[in-house]
């Protein structure tokens, strides 16, 4: 069976939609782990790499019967050049405004403004930051209990000073991006997954065969 990447933007839910989908029987079941801020982590078979920023992809199999679920931040093209039978999904960025500011706020509140859950995120966030690291002693600056985006003004040699934290913040409220040009098999608005799961669940039916119920996708940001 093929891969099922889907792929998403920071604050999008991705993680939860990929954990919420797996539950499917048609689907390999992730394993996943929900945290108090309300964020979600997946475990899928290639280690969250393709979440990373530069991925280092080791080649795998996708499940025999079953779809394979892969989070990913636009490398469904880098997934297609290297993976055989690749099918995707894109969660595409919300056009109404109050929703685009929502779907940003949920990347500052449940990403950049929180400490990594456990040590196992916490070396793994290091690990990431050091391969496009300006500074590359950061990490003799990181404390266990600082925020994400302070660790990663750290990384950019800038000092994560209040003043600082708030303009990193701001450039993200204010920037601009584009849908990436890419193919998808089924794009979802972000819009539908907050007031139309029915029809996420249509879609996803009707373009994979795959059956998820209703309740398992509401309350979803």
């Amino acid at each position: 069976m093929p891969f099922l990447f889907v792929d998403y933007d920071q604050g999008a839910g991705g993680e939860k939609f990929c954990a919420r989908i797996s539950e499917s029987p048609q689907c390999e079941q992730l394993r996943y782990q929900k945290f108090a801020n309300g964020r979600t982590k997946v475990h899928d078979v290639f280690e969250q790499e393709f979440l990373k920023p530069a991925p280092k992809i080791e080649i795998k199999k996708s499940h025999i019967d079953l779809y394979t679920v892969v989070p990913t931040h636009r490398y469904t093209n880098l997934a297609r050049s290297l993976l055989e039978h690749v099918h995707s999904i894109r969660i595409q960025r919300p056009r109404d405004k109050e929703l685009h500011q929502h779907m940003i706020e949920q990347q500052i509140k449940k990403v950049l403004l929180t400490r990594e859950p456990t040590p196992e995120y916490f070396f793994g966030l290091l690990k990431i930051l050091s391969r496009s690291a300006v500074d590359k002693d950061f990490v003799r600056k990181v404390k266990y209990n600082m925020l994400t985006v302070e660790i990663i003004l750290l990384s950019q040699k800038i000092d994560p000073t209040p003043d600082a934290v708030e303009q990193y913040l701001n450039k993200i409220r204010n920037a601009k991006e584009a849908e990436p040009d890419q193919h998808y098999d089924l794009v979802v608005p972000y819009e539908h997954l907050i007031y139309n799961p029915a029809q996420v669940c249509s879609a996803l039916y009707d373009t994979f065969g795959i059956v998820v119920a209703e309740d398992r996708l509401t309350s979803y940001d």
